[in-house]
């Protein structure tokens, strides 16, 4: 196990042990349920769509060169 690893367990374990939990008397209200739902939708949509724009370099990539091993001409 990495040295900065076992550093984060131990504090987690520290902090765990050093305060005490108690009950927190805490209510949720709606917006925040549609606020976590958003969060979850954006981050599921910016990963979508950082995969669509670098999908044609990834592509790109791997048929840069054709069977014969020589570079095709540019079709552009």
């Amino acid at each position: 196990m990495k040295r900065s690893t076992t550093m984060f367990i131990f504090l987690i374990v520290f902090f765990m042990i050093s305060n005490p939990f108690t009950i927190a008397y805490a209510y949720l209200d709606p917006g925040s349920g549609s606020m976590l739902l958003q969060l979850l939708l954006g981050g599921v949509t910016g990963v979508v769509v950082i995969f669509k724009l670098y999908w044609q370099r990834v592509k790109g990539f791997f048929n840069r060169r054709d069977s014969t091993g020589s570079i095709p001409p540019n079709t552009d």
